[in-house]
């Protein structure tokens, strides 16, 4: 039982916090009706020098220097409550100041892309004006190959026509020709 109590006295001690809000009379002995040499008070930090035991008594170093015994059931490894509220409250103004930075953050990039919506849409009816030129150019194409196969045809027609049309008349002119020639005949034969 020495041996640990010697570990600690060794180390300069453990240390640990007068658990919640109580005070705590320190004295000059480990019995409970020792003399009074101050008074600790919940949350504060003491430096345990030895102990008899978690259900009996430690000596204790306060910060300002005063050694005594206290009962070792109001020692806790951790702060007291009221501390441990108080750290997790600053914790969570430093979270609510961040949400609130970053919520700032979401609002100026959400009208940012509010303020980009109307390229976003020019660029959507772009697209669809882009689309429907090409339809156009397409079927302007398809209307120019359709004129030139007609303005063919036509062409072909024509030349269709007008060789006909001087088959019959040289078939037409060459029988009067042939007429005419033969009177020529005639008429020197006489």
């Amino acid at each position: 039982m020495l041996l640990p109590v010697c570990a600690l006295a060794q180390d300069g001690g453990k240390q640990l916090y007068i658990s919640d809000d109580i005070s705590i009379t320190v004295r000059d002995g480990p019995r409970n009706d020792a003399a009074s040499v101050g008074v600790v008070n919940s949350g504060d930090r003491v430096t345990v020098l030895e102990t008899l035991g978690e259900q009996s008594f430690a000596r204790i170093r306060t910060p300002d220097g005063r050694s005594g015994w206290i009962t070792s059931r109001y020692l806790s490894v951790l702060p007291a409550a009221k501390d441990r509220v108080q750290g997790l409250q600053t914790e969570l103004t430093t979270s609510r100041n961040q949400v609130k930075s970053l919520q700032a953050e979401l609002d100026a990039a959400q009208g940012r892309l509010e303020g980009a919506r109307p390229a976003m849409e020019l660029a959507a009816d772009n697209e669809r004006l882009k689309a429907e030129l090409a339809t156009a150019q397409q079927q302007n194409e398809d209307a120019q190959i359709r004129t030139i196969d007609e303005s063919a045809k036509r062409r072909t027609l024509v030349t269709g026509a007008a060789l006909i049309g001087g088959g019959i008349l040289l078939g037409l002119i060459l029988p009067l020709m042939g007429r005419m020639g033969g009177r020529r005949k005639r008429r020197n034969e006489l």
